[in-house]
């Protein structure tokens, strides 16, 4: 006797065969599941195939808005693989690429530190490994971001980016503090974008995770985050971002700039 493949459960003898139907039909379905693990798989199915779709379109979307995005060639090129395992950093950025896969997680995480020591390449390899599993991973600068709302004419195109900012698997904001602080004659608008933001992504309780140079101190008069950042006279934003990610100081020499090797390869 046939049995499910899923179960074990044995089939049971099908009394409603119309003998209208050829017998190489009837024998075939003589006998049916006394189960429902076929409906079960078939509602699985369905459920992933709608999930991709959606993944599909916010993907579209995200990429509508690659202006204010820091992915190319040497974004996607950035893989663990490529990298030097023994940093502590990265070691932290792949524990928490692969729990991500795992579980659901609402944390994040804020890589600072000096300039050109290895935060957008934690970052562009965590986000990496997401998009390569079929996570939707919306990255992207936040001086860019700022400078779009500032020329104008970006309203409709600032709500369909907070709605992706709260649909997205993951958030990355790439050297957040690069664009000046809120110390001028727009902080208060400026400070308000920013703060929309983040928040928008608190409370839609999913992770962010954010590069910066400024010093991030849980002592909130050691954090730059909270003297450049102040909205509406008060540390919303530094707030927002402690209670979202988890610091992760980066060390070590700066990366940047052309070493002998990479040159005699150009010029060969």
């Amino acid at each position: 006797m046939q049995k499910c493949s899923y179960c074990g459960k044995e089939y049971i003898e099908n009394n409603h065969i119309f003998e209208g139907l050829p017998d190489f039909v009837k024998e075939n379905i003589r006998f049916i599941p006394s189960c429902d693990c076929l409906e079960k798989l078939r509602e699985k199915e369905m459920e992933e195939m709608e999930k991709k779709r959606i993944r599909e379109c916010i993907m579209n979307k995200v990429k509508k808005y690659k202006d204010i995005s820091v992915t190319g060639k040497k974004f996607y090129e950035s893989k663990f693989e490529n990298a030097d395992m023994k940093e502590l950093h990265m070691q932290f950025a792949k524990q928490y690429a692969d729990n991500f896969l795992k579980k659901k997680l609402t944390k994040g995480l804020i890589f600072f530190g000096n300039v050109g020591i290895g935060k957008t390449f934690a970052t562009a390899c965590i986000a990496n490994q997401l998009m390569d599993n079929g996570r939707t991973v919306l990255v992207m600068n936040l001086g860019l971001y700022i400078n779009k709302l500032k020329a104008g004419g970006w309203e409709e195109a600032e709500q369909d980016i907070l709605k992706q900012v709260e649909q997205c698997d993951l958030v990355i904001i790439d050297d957040f503090g690069a664009e000046k602080g809120l110390d001028n004659d727009k902080s208060t608008w400026r400070a308000e974008k920013i703060y929309n933001l983040i928040d928008t992504r608190y409370r839609a309780e999913k992770p962010l995770i954010i590069s910066t140079n400024l010093k991030f101190d849980k002592d909130v008069k050691k954090c730059e985050l909270e003297a450049n950042f102040k909205y509406q006279g008060v540390g919303r934003i530094r707030d927002r971002i402690a209670d979202m990610c988890y610091p992760v100081r980066v060390v070590g020499e700066n990366k940047r700039g052309m070493s002998e090797k990479e040159f005699l390869e150009c010029i060969a």
